[in-house]
C-alpha cells in the first residue's frame, strides 16, 4: 500500500503534480492517482556547491525537477522504467533502468553530480531504503 506524497505525470496533458490522494489534474481535470509502483529518488548533496535543480525524465517523459538534498517519490505502473536526470545545460547522464513488480514495488535510487573537465555528468545509482532521507 502506497502512502505519502507522490509526483505523477498526467496521462492526459503531461502536467507534473505532487499528490497524496486521488485528485483531478489541476490543468485538465483527469484523475491522478498512485499507479501501484514507486521510484524513490534521492538527490545527494553536491560537494562542490552545485545546488541547481536536476531535471528528471522517466521513460523519456519529463517529470519535473528535484532540488539539492531532496527526496521525491514518483508513482509509476509496474514494469521496466528508465530514469535519466539532467543538470543545467549538461545533458550527460548515467541512466538507470529498473523493473518494478508486485513482489518488488519500490525502486530506490540516489543521484549525484560527477564533475568533469568540460561538462558535469549526473550519475544515478541503486540505493537502499536507509539511504533515503525523509
Amino acid at each position: 500500500m502506497m502512502t505519502g506524497r507522490f509526483r505523477v505525470r498526467c496521462p492526459g496533458c503531461g502536467n507534473v503534480t505532487d499528490i497524496n490522494t486521488d485528485i483531478p489534474c489541476p490543468k485538465c481535470g483527469n484523475t491522478l492517482a498512485p499507479m501501484g509502483a514507486e521510484i524513490k529518488l534521492y538527490r545527494m548533496g553536491s560537494p562542490i556547491g552545485v545546488a541547481i535543480g536536476f531535471g528528471v525524465y522517466i521513460d523519456g517523459q519529463p517529470c519535473g525537477h528535484i532540488g539539492n538534498k531532496e527526496t521525491v517519490s514518483y508513482s509509476v505502473p509496474f514494469g521496466t522504467h528508465n530514469v535519466r536526470m539532467t543538470a543545467g545545460m549538461s545533458r550527460k547522464c548515467v541512466d538507470m533502468t529498473l523493473t518494478l513488480t508486485p513482489q518488488a514495488p519500490v525502486g530506490y535510487l540516489k543521484a549525484h553530480i560527477k564533475p568533469g573537465f568540460i561538462s558535469n555528468t549526473v550519475v544515478i545509482e541503486p540505493a537502499m531504503p536507509q539511504d533515503m532521507p525523509l
